[in-house]
């Protein structure tokens, strides 16, 4: 039996404005997270990706079990006990850290854009381990997402015709994983609590990491540490405000809104760091959003 999704019109007035909000703070918190890290992992800092991704996952934790209250407890033990709480986590290390090492090399646009992608490939693996159906006009649109996937990472404005580097195939493989963490999550919010799975990516990305980052931590300047929390703790609010803006929204409601988060980066980078994409790139961004718009409506 399939479930409808809620549209604006059957949600409480009260639910509305709250989704609103706190999906305005998500796209807002994340916005700032990239930034940031575009910063800090510029030349002028110079800080490597996985020290703000250890940051991220340290503060990440203090948030789920000090702040965060949702509608079922945090459990610490699953994370460390059950196979897919452990997938997930893993899965979330391995596409969080393709992000972070691919924005201060492709820029914070069009990484956040090719990483947005996931809700492309989670379409895909619903249909494959999840049994879900593939309509034509989901099939269509997922066609045009991988035209606009090839027009935004293949031209490259310093050579002729198309370039596919070693960093947008790691981005796209950030993707796939962290399309694969979003199927995961649909099979564990049935036992699960929102913290307990979120609990579990911070680990997972914390216990490498500690050894690879940790050292380099002494180098820090009193700066760089305000500058990392602030980024870790936007990351943090950015995921816990998305999750409780699609409890209060339908789906297509809130991926529209999450759609801005791409376009504010994107916008941000090129004010800031002198990023731009050419017309081609512009024209693949847009069908990847619309792509990912349509696919993300009960609809599609």
């Amino acid at each position: 039996m399939k479930t409808q999704t809620p549209d604006l019109t059957t949600l409480p007035a009260a639910t509305i404005r709250r989704g609103i909000i706190v999906m305005s703070i998500s796209v807002s918190a994340f916005t700032v997270n990239t930034l940031l890290l575009r910063y800090l992992s510029g030349a002028s800092r110079g800080i490597p990706p996985e020290v703000p991704l250890l940051f991220r996952a340290a503060v990440g934790m203090l948030i789920v079990l000090l702040f965060f209250r949702g509608r079922r407890p945090t459990r610490i033990k699953p994370v460390f006990t059950q196979r897919l709480l452990i997938l997930r986590g893993i899965t979330g290390l391995l596409g969080t850290a393709a992000y972070y090492w691919t924005v201060p090399q492709l820029g914070a646009g069009m990484a956040t854009l090719i990483c947005n992608t996931y809700v492309i490939f989670a379409s895909i693996i619903a249909v494959l381990a999840l049994g879900e159906k593939l309509t034509k006009t989901r099939f269509a649109w997922l066609a045009a997402a991988f035209v606009g996937i090839v027009l935004l990472i293949g031209p490259n404005a310093e050579v002729e015709g198309f370039s596919f580097g070693v960093y947008e195939w790691i981005a796209l493989a950030g993707a796939i994983l962290a399309a694969w963490s979003v199927v995961l999550v649909r099979r564990l919010v049935a036992d699960h609590s929102i913290g307990t799975i979120y609990l579990a990516q911070c680990v997972w990305i914390f216990l490498p990491l500690v050894f690879v980052a940790g050292p380099l931590l002494p180098d820090l300047e009193p700066n760089d540490w305000a500058l990392l929390i602030a980024a870790a703790v936007a990351a943090g609010f950015g995921q816990l405000s998305m999750n409780e803006g699609y409890r209060c929204l339908s789906v297509s409601n809130g991926a529209s809104m999450q759609m801005l988060w791409p376009v504010a980066t994107t916008f941000g980078g090129w004010i800031l760091f002198e990023e731009y994409l050419i017309p081609l790139q512009i024209v693949g961004a847009i069908l990847i959003l619309a792509s990912i718009l349509r696919m993300s409506g009960s609809k599609a």
